[in-house]
């Protein structure tokens, strides 16, 4: 559907000669339009199957179209590719995130912006020529040694480069983003955020997938999606919006993990370990958890490549093929959730055969979370053999205070040929309980 002609201002239209000198003859002038009122900023959504949805991650994209006066955006577009549409419950919520997604990048969070962000008093972060222009850059070489044939250059008071882990990254720097990865990984040094790093172009429109796994403006869709303070913080520093903090959503990964975390490889190369067990992994057929928010079962996210991986990015000595499937996180081997292990879906209760037996005491609901396990019903042992390899499960729990202001989890487990269940406290993390009418024990880990 076209854009409605109310919506334009008066332009200058030749389509018979390209140059500024066209006589009149040549050219029409529109008339200008009522525009829309008391409106800050307009989004155009459409479902068109372009050239862009050829991609088969490609579900939506999203672009600014024109800015203010004062570099913030004003209208946008986001296009849906309808082949890619699902209209199954289970894939609502992964399309509302991936609309967010764009629509957030439509709003700003772009590369294209970063050099056009303001100070609070609303002067330009990056200094600009007479013209009003940030530097512009029509050939050389980037930070990151890609080639460049247009640049619009941020300062360095808002984007900074550095190495890391062997490779050339670029941080937001800005005030509030910085505040927001010093307290979120506790880390008093961090200059700021991480941006993609394999984006492509100079500098990437996303967060580093490494670092910020489940944030809604990391570069993959993740089993879930988190609108954290984070890029809240972008939009605070942007100088363009006023943001309700409150509204954010909490961010489980990389918290209180220290520098190292932030800084060095997932995998140490030389003993091989994790910089963090519960995030990382090195091996996917033995590997059982949970995602680092306690939503879901987890799995480990390595494989062996076709070719070498970039050598940077290699944690395996001697087996430079060997990492993790998602080569936006920097081929980390991520922990990561997926639906078959939600723990909100009833639907994933494993029970044996055509009978009620709750193999491993489990409960699937909607604040049910994930937790270290190695429950097995007796009941099943009357007539079935668990040879599951299983090392977590689902459980009821709610947090509690007692009089004495000390915290504790009630876990709730249900037995089946009973028709009862058992709730436990637990009152330290890695205390391990033990459940009448189950052999094994089940593990608070969060």
């Amino acid at each position: 559907m076209p854009i409605p002609a109310d919506h334009f201002t008066s332009f200058r239209y030749c389509d018979k000669c390209t140059s500024n000198a066209c006589s009149t003859d040549a050219c029409i002038v529109t008339p200008a339009g009522t525009g829309v009122p008391n409106t800050d900023f307009l989004i155009y959504v459409r479902v068109q199957d372009t050239a862009s949805c050829k991609s088969s991650n490609t579900m939506a994209y999203a672009s600014t179209c024109q800015h203010d006066q004062y570099d913030r955006p004003t209208f946008g577009m986001v296009n849906f590719c309808p082949q890619k549409l699902n209209t199954s419950d289970s894939a609502f919520d992964r399309q509302v995130s991936t609309a967010l997604h764009e629509l957030t990048h439509a709003l700003g969070f772009s590369s294209r912006f970063f050099p056009l962000m303001r100070k609070e008093d609303g002067s330009p972060r990056t200094p600009r020529d007479e013209q009003g222009n940030p530097p512009i850059f029509n050939a050389g070489t980037c930070p990151n040694r890609q080639e460049i044939h247009y640049y619009v250059e941020p300062s360095n008071t808002t984007i900074k480069y550095s190495t890391e882990r062997d490779h050339v990254v670029a941080k937001l720097v800005t005030p509030r983003v910085r505040a927001f990865v010093r307290d979120h990984f506790n880390c008093s040094t961090l200059e700021g955020a991480e941006i993609e790093s394999q984006d492509s172009g100079c500098l990437g429109s996303h967060w580093e997938e490494r670092l910020f796994e489940p944030e809604l403006m990391t570069p993959v869709d993740s089993y879930h999606n988190v609108f954290s303070a984070l890029t809240l913080a972008f939009f605070a520093d942007s100088g363009w919006y006023r943001v309700n903090a409150s509204m954010s959503e909490v961010m489980h990964y990389g918290r209180s993990k220290g520098c190292s975390f932030a800084t060095e490889k997932c995998i140490d190369p030389v003993t091989q370990a994790p910089i963090a067990a519960d995030h990382f992994c090195t091996s996917s057929t033995d590997f059982q958890g949970c995602s680092v928010d306690a939503t879901s079962r987890a799995v480990c996210s390595l494989n062996t490549k076709s070719q070498a991986i970039p050598t940077e990015y290699q944690y395996f000595p001697g087996n430079p093929r060997k990492g993790g499937t998602n080569t936006f996180a920097d081929y980390c081997p991520l922990v990561v959730g997926n639906t078959a292990g939600d723990c909100s879906l009833s639907a994933n209760l494993l029970q044996l055969g055509e009978t009620n037996v709750n193999a491993f005491g489990e409960t699937y609901c909607p604040t049910c979370k994930c937790t270290q396990t190695s429950l097995r019903s007796d009941d099943s042992a009357q007539f079935w053999t668990v040879s599951s390899p299983r090392q977590s499960g689902c459980y009821a729990m709610r947090c509690f205070s007692n009089a004495n202001a000390s915290m504790f989890v009630q876990l709730t487990i249900p037995r089946s040929w009973t028709q009862d269940t058992v709730s436990l406290n637990c009152t330290g993390k890695g205390e391990k309980l033990s459940v009448p009418g189950f052999s094994g024990h089940i593990t608070l880990i969060c």
